[in-house]
């Protein structure tokens, strides 16, 4: 017998949070949920969760690991005020700062870091607003599949234009990216 417990958003769905059941695995504890409670597949598939058994995380390939541990299943929790987070603590620094009265020296000096904070904040979520997010390095190459690779090509490594530089200090042992070459052909006429 182990026990499974549950958090988050499944928890509130089931009513229960902790179950002793007869399994050996992560996958068995899923179908034990799946089998006695209606509606949760599809309640499981529109969500994202850690399952730990013991101290190991249990990822796709390892649902049919042999286990004696207590599995938990954890919610991810994912930020869905992203964008709207720096207006608001922007909003919240801007007000702090009128609401302070400068009498003293300490409540003008806080009054101009709370607006200086507060305005920044407000110009940050400005910016990241109107400029997109730069394609990753794996997303690049996922739009042009029939693209040749640059990475080896002839006696010297190119890549192509936007490639991340490493930037080393001390003594590395590091792949190289060259940023600029050339060969130049002379023929010379005697």
């Amino acid at each position: 017998m182990i026990k499974v417990t549950i958090y988050g958003r499944l928890r509130k769905f089931i009513g229960q949070s902790t179950f002793e059941i007869k399994a050996n695995s992560p996958k068995e504890a899923f179908s034990f949920l799946i089998a006695n409670f209606n509606g949760i597949k599809d309640h499981i598939k529109n969500q994202e969760y850690c399952v730990m058994a013991g101290n190991v995380r249990i990822t796709q390939d390892l649902l049919d690991l042999q286990t004696q541990n207590d599995i938990k299943i954890i919610p991810v929790v994912h930020g869905e005020l992203g964008f709207l987070l720096p207006f608001i603590l922007g909003g919240g620094a801007l007000a702090a700062s009128s609401a302070i009265t400068a009498t003293t020296l300490f409540a003008t000096v806080a009054s101009t870091a709370l607006t200086i904070v507060g305005t920044s904040l407000i110009s940050s979520g400005i910016t990241d607003l109107i400029t997109p997010d730069p394609p990753t390095f794996q997303e690049q190459r996922q739009e042009d599949p029939n693209d040749p690779s640059f990475v080896f090509s002839g006696l010297i490594n190119n890549t192509k234009q936007g490639v991340p530089i490493n930037i080393v200090y001390g003594e590395m042992l590091v792949g190289s990216t060259i940023v600029s070459s050339n060969i130049d052909t002379f023929l010379e006429l005697i």
